[in-house]
């Protein structure tokens, strides 16, 4: 019987086949490829197809073992899928040792039932090597192409593909929930970072405004001396915290906790030991803060002071200029005399480049909020922990 004449007896005897249905074997996409075609005139069909399931009848050789493709989750829609022959199904088609007279069974296992359709080998063989029409238009390639099942998915009994294919089913759409739900927490995080950062500029301002009526002495100290004062630049917030949380962890040592945009630079001397904040921004900026105070630090003597610094900076967004930020502040104050403590090792970040290295170590804390949030609070502690030993606080 001719292919064509076959394929209108599938049809007629499918208990998939419905009026608005075609059910087709083509060449696949590929050498070695055989595909299978299946379109309906809706959108969407209530037969969902799980398998389809190759098998071979030979008259003068032996034919290869059965194989089958499992799809998982199954096909509910027009499709095309294109199907990678295993190499004894090559070398029976094209082999030194060939079938003269075969044919082929495809068995397609739906959740309506089992079809079969039959092709000779030379209609087999034409496809093959490519000699037929293309799939319809409308048949929706849904993977790239299918490998034939390994023994286990093999072995799993028609009865259970319905349940199987349901299963993965569910586990893609709950991975594509927790994709979106990931996604959704991001958006807000940034959205909420973005007002955190607009509060603390409007509060800023507001200060400003207020004080804007008395000028303020830079020559001059605006607190009293103590044992430690931390000073940090903070646009989103995020600094402060860290900035705050430090202090916690240092008790009553800590007697100041100032933003660098509310001190003058003789503030930074009147401490013996400085704990300097600064996230970096961008690629390699020096947070805006900081930017306006650290040409006034040339001013300032620093001799005998002891610092220790920290920052943030986002090692897969900018792994190229990771905490950089650090290195510049170190060297600035270094220069004034200052004594720098608390080098934090390298391990455990992702990142690039780091201007912020010295001796192969950080040259201070370094905290990664965007990427390893759940390490701040140890590395917290264990930082305090070593600069108190180191500082003798």
């Amino acid at each position: 019987m001719a292919f064509f004449e076959q394929f209108i007896s599938f049809l007629k005897t499918s208990p998939l086949t419905q009026s608005t249905q075609q059910t087709l074997i083509t060449k696949g996409d590929e050498p070695g490829h055989l595909g299978l075609a299946m379109t309906w005139d809706s959108a969407h069909h209530p037969n969902e197809i799980y398998r389809i399931q190759i098998s071979v009848e030979s008259a003068d050789i032996a034919g290869p073992n059965p194989i089958s493709f499992t799809f998982a989750p199954g096909f509910d829609a027009s499709f095309f899928q294109s199907l990678e022959l295993p190499m004894a199904y090559r070398n029976f088609l094209r082999g030194t040792v060939r079938a003269k007279q075969a044919e082929f069974v495809f068995q397609i296992i739906s959740l309506s039932g089992t079809s079969t359709l039959k092709l000779s080998l030379a209609d087999v063989l034409n496809l093959y090597r490519g000699k037929s029409a293309n799939a319809p238009a409308r048949a929706i390639r849904r993977r790239r192409f299918q490998a034939v099942d390994d023994a286990k998915l093999a072995s799993m009994s028609t009865e259970s593909l319905k349940a199987y294919s349901d299963k993965i089913r569910a586990d893609l759409e709950e991975a594509r929930r927790k994709e979106e739900e990931l996604a959704k927490k991001k958006a807000d995080e940034a959205a909420a970072a973005a007002a955190k950062a607009a509060q603390a500029k409007a509060a800023a301002a507001t200060a400003k405004t207020a004080s804007s009526g008395a000028a303020v002495d830079r020559t001059k100290p605006t607190m009293e001396g103590g044992k430690v004062a931390i000073f940090y630049g903070s646009s989103t917030g995020n600094t402060a915290d860290v900035a705050n949380t430090i202090k916690a962890e240092l008790g009553d040592v800590a007697q100041h906790v100032r933003n660098v945009s509310d001190i003058t630079p003789p503030d930074l001397a009147v401490c013996e030991v400085i704990i300097l904040g600064v996230p970096t921004w961008h690629i390699g900026e020096m947070q805006d803060d900081w930017a306006a105070v650290l040409p006034e630090v040339d001013l300032v003597d620093l001799k005998g002071k002891k610092m220790a610094i920290f920052g943030l900076g986002d090692g897969k967004g900018y792994p190229d200029t990771y905490v950089d930020a650090i290195g510049e502040l170190a060297e600035k104050f270094e220069k004034r005399g200052a004594t720098l403590y608390g080098f934090w090792p390298t391990t455990g970040y992702e990142f690039k480049k780091s201007k912020a290295i010295r001796d192969g170590k950080f040259m201070g804390l370094v905290i990664d909020v965007e990427n390893q949030h759940n390490l701040t609070e140890q590395r917290i502690k264990a930082w305090v922990k070593q600069i108190k030993s180191e500082l003798s606080l």
